[in-house]
């Protein structure tokens, strides 16, 4: 049938089909690898193609390759930037955007440390937003969100990989005035199965249940690769930090060799 399972392996798993269809016949499962592709109930399908004109692999006219201006940006709060992987030039961006009463959605860990797009609309939440996840994260409904925010009048700024954010502008269907967005420099995402074995990994390893994970930690040595988790059990709760690219799940990060198949 004409839809969007004629994707196959190029999907980037931003949910826009499953976001769009009208027959709501649309369901993104996990592969053997742990990463989501779109299964489509092929008796409610109507073959309206919905699903294939806010595809961001079906309309390239939505990818955002040329930059108009270059900007240099640093984030001048010490704290902010403690905070953030690098120099806090997304954080930045969100704080302003919440100044302006506006919202803001970006990847964070819930309480099992699984990444998904949230929606920030005060200070107390940014925080969530700060700094790098090494992992796929879930879009969830965010499009569907950012679609009714802005015809509420609301400004909005969305931060995402490159691929979610074509996801974005495809399922929008064009560039809303009060919409920014921030796409984030990718170089390939694992999968959210993946990290969560790896966590439990380091729950093995550790003896302990992790109750934090920092990808991009500066506490210990400042700027780098070197992430810090903690873990607790209970009597106690350890902190350990090391090296990425010295790291399993780090190594295959760094390596390029655990991602989803349209990043290659």
């Amino acid at each position: 049938m004409e839809n969007i399972s004629r994707i196959k392996e190029k999907c980037v798993g931003c949910k826009s089909c499953e976001q769009s269809c009208p027959k709501h016949c649309i369901s993104m499962l996990e592969n053997k690898e742990g990463f989501w592709y779109p299964s489509v109930d092929e008796k409610s399908c109507i073959e309206c193609k919905v699903c294939l004109k806010k595809c961001p692999v079906e309309n390239t006219e939505f990818h955002r390759n040329e930059p108009h201006k270059v900007w240099a940006w640093r984030n001048k709060n010490d704290v902010d930037i403690m905070r953030s992987a690098s120099g806090g030039a997304a954080d930045s961006a969100a704080k302003t955007i919440l100044q302006m009463g506006g919202v803001v959605y970006g990847a964070a860990y819930d309480e099992q440390l699984a990444v998904s797009h949230i929606e920030v609309t005060d200070e107390a939440e940014r925080e969530k937003l700060q700094s790098s996840k090494y992992v796929q994260s879930d879009p969830k409904d965010s499009y569907a969100k950012v679609k009714q925010r802005l015809s509420e009048g609301k400004t909005v700024l969305f931060t995402g990989t490159p691929c979610q954010i074509a996801g974005l502008y495809a399922f929008l269907g064009g560039n809303p005035e009060n919409l920014y967005t921030v796409d984030l420099i990718c170089h390939g995402v694992p999968s959210p199965k993946f990290f969560k074995k790896y966590l439990e990994y380091q729950n093995k390893q550790t003896a302990g249940r992790v109750i934090y994970f920092n990808f991009r930690s500066k506490d210990k040595r400042g700027w780098g690769t070197q992430y810090l988790l903690k873990t607790k059990t209970k009597t106690k709760t350890k902190t350990k930090t090391k090296t990425l690219s010295l790291d399993r799940y780090g190594k295959h990060f760094m390596d390029g060799d655990c991602y989803r198949e349209s990043c290659y």
